[in-house]
């Protein structure tokens, strides 16, 4: 294969929410959207699941209404292992609806401390929905995990292998 046919197949994304365990390796990437008028949209998503091609265990969706979990082992990848109600799970982090001001990038803060809490409950005992992320495996993989702001990672299923570009030097832990 020369240059010009491996570059064809790099697939570049910049996901709202990038989680890695300690060995940088990725466990959940994730898109949000604040705009009613893509809301629900979650082929974007799936797709990264899909060119993946098992290196990403877990995408998420979150929209205003649902937070929506894909995962790689699931015999259909294009049907959820998980629906969740966004305001239910998001409100104990600082989501009000209806919020005219909300984007994108806040929902995936909330959701971001959301995920924290479920790794290391710094703020609630019992974080919402810890039953389901625990029944779809999910949450053993945040109990160490790490957020990477601004990550463009890009994918070559061919040759099988992920690159992650940092565009801040640290890892937050969450």
């Amino acid at each position: 294969m020369n240059t010009q046919q491996a570059e064809k197949t790099v697939y570049r994304i910049q996901p709202e929410i990038v989680i890695l365990d300690s060995d940088e390796l990725i466990i959940l990437l994730a898109q949000t959207q604040a705009y009613p008028t893509k809301q629900g949209d979650t082929s974007e998503v799936i797709s990264w699941l899909e060119a993946g091609n098992g290196a990403i265990p877990f995408v998420m969706f979150i929209d205003l209404e649902k937070i929506q979990i894909f995962k790689w082992d699931n015999p259909n990848r294009s049907e959820p292992v998980c629906i969740l109600n966004t305001s239910e799970v998001l409100c104990p982090y600082g989501l009000t609806l209806p919020d005219q001001w909300m984007t994108g990038r806040l929902l995936g803060t909330l959701a971001k401390s959301w995920l924290s809490d479920l790794g290391y409950h710094w703020k609630l005992e019992k974080p919402p929905a810890v039953e389901q992320i625990i029944s779809i495996g999910l949450l053993p993989l945040l109990k160490d995990g790490t957020t990477q702001p601004e990550v463009e990672i890009r994918i070559d299923s061919i040759l099988r292998y992920i690159v992650l570009r940092y565009y801040h030097p640290c890892l937050e832990t969450f």
